[in-house]
């Protein structure tokens, strides 16, 4: 299963060792497994037709509201970036909404991740679980996203002006001398 975007993504990419299309993802569709039921929402920016799953997941026998935010790294073009940007503020509202209390990244080496299951490991009866964050835990992850992404918006847009203003003095300039 994947979002028609990265379908065309894949084929365009690596088109003789893409996998042949099966599922599509809607947004919001849900997928049933078992008895649990996984809810995948559309969250284009890291790839065109990245997915980001809330889900429910149990922990010493209490059933809590997970996330796997399906990406980490921004895009190279601004665009790319206000719309992962658009996703990011879009996907904070539902997990709000969902009560979700587990944050999950699809890269364990960008939150803390893979220390978080070696802690785990280490100590399997110890006090709590380090990927049950809270709300405002998971709230706090998405708004760090929310932030970077900002950030980075901010520095694409420095970085052009400085051109602009130089070509303008240039021109200026020029047409003085002339």
């Amino acid at each position: 299963m994947m979002a028609p975007a990265d379908w065309d993504l894949v084929a365009s990419n690596s088109p003789a060792n893409a996998p042949s299309r099966d599922l599509d993802i809607a947004d919001g569709q849900k997928l049933t497994l078992g008895a649990t039921t996984v809810t995948l929402h559309h969250t284009p920016g890291h790839t065109p037709g990245t997915v980001s799953p809330i889900f429910p997941a149990r922990w010493r026998g209490r059933t809590r509201t997970a996330m796997l935010w399906g990406g980490t790294n921004p895009p190279a073009t601004t665009a790319s970036k206000e719309t992962y940007l658009s996703s990011a503020l879009t996907f904070a509202s539902r997990m709000k909404r969902s009560g979700v209390d587990i944050e999950l990244s699809n890269h364990g080496f960008a939150d803390y991740g893979l220390e978080r299951m070696e802690e785990l490991r280490s100590a399997p009866n110890g006090r709590g679980n380090p990927f049950v964050v809270g709300t405002s835990g998971a709230q706090r992850f998405m708004k760090i996203v929310e932030t970077m992404l900002r950030g980075r918006i901010a520095q694409d847009q420095q970085a052009a002006t400085p051109a602009a203003t130089t070509m303008t003095a240039t021109s200026a300039h020029t047409a003085g001398c002339c």
